[in-house]
């Protein structure tokens, strides 16, 4: 997760040459979400319990999927909205540099995940004494397979593809004040990451195995060809009205 977040914007800055100020507003843009996103999320717990309790599974089930990606619409598309208004280099940005804020957006949130992960297998091996019992299953030997070590590297791949389109579309919707695409940018993350919330919420997380894990990337793979494609079509919008 690392690599692949230190590739991709070290790839676009070289190949670019844009001022590295874009991938770091991109940064605070996904760092400010994410703020957000978790004292939104603080009631989740009892929303959940009171749903099912008060409705049927299939309603009380996809609702909370619903939730879960009404938060990552909402909160990572407004507070980028907000940024691409109050900043006039972002607001004016070209296509190389509204890719380098989103790639931005992105790279982050893959470098911190990959920094947490890291430092949660060295104190799996420094520590393991000192750690919950069920930290210390994931380092189970007769748990681990070669096939998942792919697993966060394509995740990521996806994922910042998923945020670079959405920042692009986001841009463009504010430079062209058409707001079709900003919403096209809401349902985008909003349906991507109501799918994280069915596996979250009502499959379960510990649940995953191998198999489930791989399933989850098909599930996703689409959003992120979507991106890859999107990318490439508005690069040509991009240039052929300016």
């Amino acid at each position: 997760m690392i690599a692949i977040a230190l590739i991709a914007v070290l790839y676009w800055k070289r190949r670019s040459q844009i001022s590295t100020s874009f991938f770091l507003w991109g940064g605070l843009s996904w760092f400010l979400a994410i703020v957000l996103k978790s004292i939104a999320s603080a009631p989740m717990p009892q929303i959940i319990t009171r749903l099912r309790e008060g409705t049927p599974d299939y309603i009380s089930e996809p609702l909370l999927w619903l939730y879960i990606g009404l938060l990552t619409g909402i909160l990572e598309c407004g507070v980028s909205l907000i940024l691409v208004y109050r900043l006039q280099s972002i607001h004016s940005a070209s296509w190389s540099e509204a890719l380098g804020y989103g790639l931005g957006f992105g790279a982050t949130e893959a470098l911190l995940l990959g920094i947490y992960n890291f430092i949660i297998v060295l104190l799996i091996i420094l520590i393991p004494d000192q750690l919950p019992q069920e930290l210390i299953e994931l380092a189970d030997p007769s748990k681990a397979s070669l096939l998942a070590i792919p697993v966060p590297v394509v995740e990521r791949t996806i994922v910042i593809l998923l945020h670079a389109f959405s920042s692009v579309l986001i841009i463009y919707a504010v430079q062209k004040k058409e707001w079709k695409w900003f919403w096209f940018s809401f349902l985008y993350k909003t349906a991507m990451d109501a799918i994280a919330g069915y596996f979250q919420i009502t499959y379960g997380l510990e649940n995953l195995t191998l198999g489930g894990l791989w399933l989850v990337e098909m599930m996703i793979l689409p959003f992120g060809l979507i991106g890859l494609w999107g990318l490439r079509a508005f690069r040509r919008r991009w240039q052929f009205e300016t």
